[in-house]
């Protein structure tokens, strides 16, 4: 077998690793745990992925783009006590907009930060996630707030035939989302921008213009999440999306989404947030406690790191 064999297969394992383990994985699972195939726990499987993973739609936006956003976890739950909070003067449907409208205007300040005066992403957005999770305590109080909205809750609890609703806007999300990283010059451009930013600032493309989206879209993500979270529990407290933004940046990870920048898929990073769902549900439905649990996860994201870089590394 010559290099350029070899070095085709490294890449075909490479972009085809996450369907792999996540294959794998089922069927281990399947059999270990009778009932982890029943239609009921799969629903639920897919059901608990739906706040991460809409949040890690637009993670994979920003870590396409070459930036990384921490802060989503903390504008999560500042999203959630709005939805919750501003039902008490506006009817829900206006304290859904005004919410997404506060996640796209933190974006804006994400990426303004970060293209503009060229703060390092990750310092940029751990100010923010400071400054957010302090106004989520000053908004609620310290307290948890709740709401009573048969309505608003069928965001979070609500079904279309068989199917939640939440799974059904997690999957809407998701092919959207897809389309316009695959079709639109907002997708080209910033998968350019990630691979090479100076490069694409000599051909002419607006790069501090498209960085900022990318934060846009993890704000908007961001904000739609709290909104079902709130919709699922119809309360929220201070401490609500503590390590979502790290569970949204593995499932991208894990999807696939380079860390360095330039590549990604929507639809990679929803089997990395179903993948990381279930190693939950199956070590639930195992018994295994809860702190084996979390070195696990810690093993997989590093494992998925590390089989990204190795496999790029051997392609070339």
């Amino acid at each position: 077998m010559n290099k350029g064999q070899k070095s085709r297969i490294y890449m075909i394992l490479g972009k085809n690793k996450i369907l792999l383990a996540f294959l794998a994985l089922v069927v281990v699972i399947s059999f270990l745990t009778p009932n982890f195939l029943s239609w009921q726990n799969i629903i639920n499987v897919i059901r608990q992925s739906s706040i991460v993973g809409i949040i890690a739609i637009g993670s994979t936006f920003v870590i396409i783009g070459g930036g990384f956003d921490i802060s989503v976890g903390s504008l999560m739950a500042l999203s959630a006590a709005m939805a919750v909070g501003l039902q008490s003067y506006v009817h829900w449907s206006l304290a859904v907009v005004a919410v997404i409208g506060v996640g796209a205007l933190f974006g804006v300040i994400n990426g303004v930060l970060t293209a503009k005066i060229h703060i390092p992403a990750i310092i940029a957005t751990l100010g923010t996630m400071t400054i957010i999770r302090g106004l989520v305590y000053m908004y609620t109080g310290g307290y948890p707030l709740y709401v009573d909205n048969q309505e608003f809750a069928f965001i979070g609890n609500g079904r279309i035939g068989a199917i939640p609703f939440p799974i059904i806007l997690l999957f809407v999300l998701v092919a959207i989302c897809q389309f316009f990283l695959v079709k639109t010059r907002f997708g080209r451009y910033t998968c350019a921008i990630g691979g090479n930013k100076e490069a694409s600032r000599l051909s002419g493309i607006k790069v501090d213009y498209y960085i900022i989206l990318t934060f846009v879209v993890g704000g908007i993500t961001a904000a739609v999440s709290g909104i079902v979270y709130a919709s699922r529990l119809l309360s929220v407290t201070p401490l609500a999306g503590q390590g979502y933004e790290l569970d949204a940046i593995a499932s991208a990870v894990i999807g696939g989404t380079s860390v360095s920048g330039g590549e990604g898929s929507v639809v990679r990073t929803l089997i990395g947030a179903l993948l990381l769902t279930i190693i939950t549900n199956a070590f639930n439905l195992l018994g295994v406690h809860l702190y084996i649990q979390y070195v696990f996860k810690g093993i997989v994201i590093l494992s998925a790191v590390g089989f990204d870089t190795f496999t790029k590394a051997k392609s070339k």
